[in-house]
Formats: structure tokens, sequence, C-alpha cells
């Protein structure tokens, strides 16, 4: 007789996954733009649900894994970033703040990366894309979100959401 073959575990069960990204948050906000960001309590969303006027995103890829990376803001919490980063105030979203949302995308994303592939992941680079004004994501596939809300000092948040299908 042979074993019962192993389930596997979906990834966003994996803490060390979860603090990678929590950990490329805060260190990259600090680096680039002197902002704490706390995180709260992560959650499960069945369903994308909207959560502010930009966001970036990037496709992640570490086969047989596939996911989405989402960070979301509002306008307060982006202004506010990009307040401490640049030194100066925006009160519209534009160009600037659309570059800004998509390099931050990137770096984020490149800090989890590198501690994800020293831990065996193997994610690819990815090309973020930004994305404003009312937005609906639609996952091909069903799989749930998991959601980090992190908390700025001027009492806004911002949330990072990752999706994964194996």
């Amino acid at each position: 007789m042979s074993a019962a073959p192993k389930e596997a575990i979906n990834p966003l069960f994996d803490k060390r996954l979860i603090n990678a990204f929590v950990e490329g948050v805060i260190k990259t906000l600090k680096t680039i733009a002197q902002t704490d960001a706390t995180p709260g309590k992560p959650f499960i969303e069945p369903q994308f649900v909207l959560k502010g006027e930009i966001a970036g995103m990037v496709g992640m890829v570490a086969p047989p894994l596939k996911g989405t990376l989402l960070i979301s803001y509002g306008k307060d919490s982006i202004f506010h970033i990009l307040e401490n980063m640049l030194g100066e105030k925006h009160t519209s979203i534009n160009g600037e703040v659309s570059d800004a949302v998509g390099e931050m995308t990137n770096m984020i994303y490149g800090s989890a990366k590198t501690t994800l592939n020293q831990l065996g992941y193997n994610f690819e680079m990815a090309i973020p894309t930004v994305i404003s004004g009312d937005f609906k994501i639609t996952h091909a596939d069903k799989s749930a979100t998991l959601v980090i809300p992190f908390n700025l000092t001027n009492g806004s948040t911002f949330y990072v959401e990752i999706s994964v299908q194996q």
C-alpha cells in the first residue's frame, strides 16, 4: 500500500511569505519616504473589494505558484507617503503619483522576492502595473486573497493584497 498524497499547503498560510511582504513594506517606506507603516491584522478576503483610488499591481510567478500582489492606496495615504518622500504636497492623482506608486510596488516586491527566494520560492522578476480611478479586479481563478492593512501616522491606511494559486 502506498501513503496518501500530501495535500499542498496554501502559501498564504506560510508566515515566512507574509513576513517577507510586511518587512518589504516597512523597509521600503522607511528608506525612500521616511514613513513608518504599522501592519494591522491580516485577513482573508474571498473576493476583491476596492480599497482606494490608486494601486500598484504585479504578477508573481514561482512555478508551480502563480499570484498577484496588489498595493492599494486611498488619497490620504499616498499623498502622505509622497509628501514625506518628495517634500511636496499632492492634491490629485497625476503622472508623478502614478510613477511613485509603480516604483514603490517594484521596490516592495523586489525586497520580498529577495527574501522569499533565499527561502527557496524562486519568484521571477515582474513589471508592475499602476491602476487608478474606479477599478474592479476579477481573478480568473477562485483563490482567496490575503489582505494586510498598514496604518500610517496621519491616520490613513493602505492595503497589501496577495493572491496565490497553486
